[in-house]
């Protein structure tokens, strides 16, 4: 099984906060940080972030950045653009 397979199941399909936190994980932010930027709980955050650890398949933060470079590899719409950071 590809990681593409993977993200394009419906059951590891990324909600629209998922995709959000997984921005900011990938730009180095803590579940505390993440959460004072968005208005919620650092709980809240972290139950984000282990849905996203069980739908990609990553075991730590590293593992989601990366998980999270090449979800935008694969848009085109990514690619164009220089530094989304």
């Amino acid at each position: 099984m590809t990681f593409a397979s993977l993200v394009n199941t419906t059951d590891t399909a990324l909600t629209a906060r998922e995709t959000e936190i997984l921005d900011f994980i990938a730009r180095g932010l803590t579940s505390k940080q993440i959460a004072r930027e968005l208005n919620i709980s650092p709980y809240t955050v972290n139950t984000h972030r282990d849905n996203l650890r069980r739908k990609l398949g990553a075991h730590n933060g590293a593992q989601l950045a990366s998980c999270r470079a090449k979800l935008h590899m694969g848009a085109p719409h990514m690619a164009a653009s220089a530094n989304p950071f």
